[in-house]
């Protein structure tokens, strides 16, 4: 075996850290969702493709969604680690669609580069999630 056949430790460790992120970012969205159920008010989301009323219900599904990807592709082989590139995709192009809705409003620059640090993150857990999901299995003997 030479070096070229062996994976990029910069891919590796950078599949394991989005991941983690996804996963940490998908225990996120489950506790905004509890507790916007816990409370039963309406919540507006707006960068969120989904009424008010139903919005809690939606980040408390889309975070479990997002965890159980991020557990799947940390414990699993190649096919476990699609629902995590799967999941990465959907959230850039929410974020993408957002900005191209015409009932979205910045609020000043301050949002508009909030956003703009959103879309760039995501992205980045589209390459991590690219990434993990193009490393090679470990052998196992």
């Amino acid at each position: 075996m030479t070096i070229n056949d062996r994976p990029s430790v910069f891919r590796t460790a950078l599949g394991w850290l989005g991941a983690v992120a996804n996963l940490l970012l998908g225990l996120y969205f489950c506790a905004l969702g509890t507790l916007g159920l816990i409370v039963g008010g309406d919540m507006f989301v707006p960068l969120a493709p989904v009424p008010p009323e139903s919005a809690a219900l939606a980040l408390l599904l889309l975070g479990a969604f997002a965890a159980a990807a991020s557990l799947l592709a940390l414990s699993g082989g190649k096919l476990l680690r699609a629902p995590l590139l799967l999941w990465a995709v959907a959230l850039f192009l929410t974020l993408a669609w957002a900005v191209l809705r015409s009932d979205y409003r910045f609020d000043g620059m301050e949002g508009f580069k909030a956003h703009g640090l959103m879309l760039l993150g995501s992205l980045a857990l589209v390459y991590a999630g690219w990434a993990r999901y193009r490393t090679p299995l470990p052998n196992r003997y």
